[in-house]
């Protein structure tokens, strides 16, 4: 009798040691982003600031990162159909079926960009009239006080050949992507003028299910502990990018 206790204690003793360690381990091992390539930012090779920041955020509590690059209009679309569990790049509330996260991590400069003779002297978005363009999901006139007549164009080299052939009025454009397009060559940039009009916080929305909430909870717990160290601020300084804290 004395035995089949030992035995049945044992047992139990096991069972308890082994439902701790797993509650104590991560549930979740593997985190997969959606993301647009942006130089600098997301390259297409793996290097860049969003992929080394989310690494850091994290492989330190064993969940590995994976990421694919897509159009921005189908990472939004593939996380709010679960189909992926974040998408990378978009402003606060910008679409529904999504869990934003707390913390931003960059600062967008949105740009504008027009033929000089089109506006005699520039007043922000009060100078925005006739027909105005971005890519496809980017939602810019959420963030504008006057309404607009807006055209969605599938890259920003449309979107600039359209300027230029006068089928757009203005294009408007993140910083860094609109100056390597027009440094590219893309059009002709002597007739063209440049001005910033907004400047908007960068997010990253999550599938908006249970483990998008525990993604999102890493992420904004982890956030706030790299920015109270500083461990940030020189990965910022390495990819030449403004650091947002």
């Amino acid at each position: 009798m004395k035995r089949k206790i030992m035995v049945l204690l044992m047992c139990l003793l096991a069972a308890t040691t082994a439902m701790a360690q797993s509650e104590g381990k991560n549930e979740i091992d593997k985190v997969r982003f959606l993301s647009e390539s942006w130089e600098d930012i997301t390259n297409t090779d793996g290097t860049g600031l969003c992929w080394e920041l989310f690494k850091k955020v994290y492989e330190p509590v064993d969940i590995e990162m994976t990421f694919e690059i897509v159009p921005y209009a189908r990472s939004v679309r593939m996380v709010q159909d679960k189909l992926a569990d974040v998408a990378v790049g978009v402003y606060k509330d910008e679409f529904d079926k999504a869990l934003f996260s707390d913390w931003h991590y960059l600062q967008d400069i949105v740009l504008v960009v027009f033929k000089k003779d089109k506006v005699a002297e520039w007043k922000g978005e009060e100078s925005l009239a006739g027909r105005i363009g971005w890519i496809r999901g980017y939602a810019f006139n959420e963030y504008l006080e006057k309404e607009v007549k807006f055209y969605e164009t599938d890259d920003r080299e449309t979107g600039l050949k359209m300027l230029e052939l006068d089928r757009l009025d203005f294009f408007l454009d993140t910083e860094s992507e609109l100056r390597a397009a027009l440094d590219a060559g893309v059009v002709d940039p002597k007739d063209l003028q440049v001005e910033t009009l907004l400047k908007l916080n960068v997010y990253l929305a999550f599938a908006d299910n249970e483990r998008g909430r525990k993604l999102r909870k890493v992420f904004d717990d982890r956030m706030a502990e790299l920015v109270k160290s500083g461990e940030l601020k020189p990965l910022y300084e390495k990819w030449g990018l403004r650091y947002p804290f």
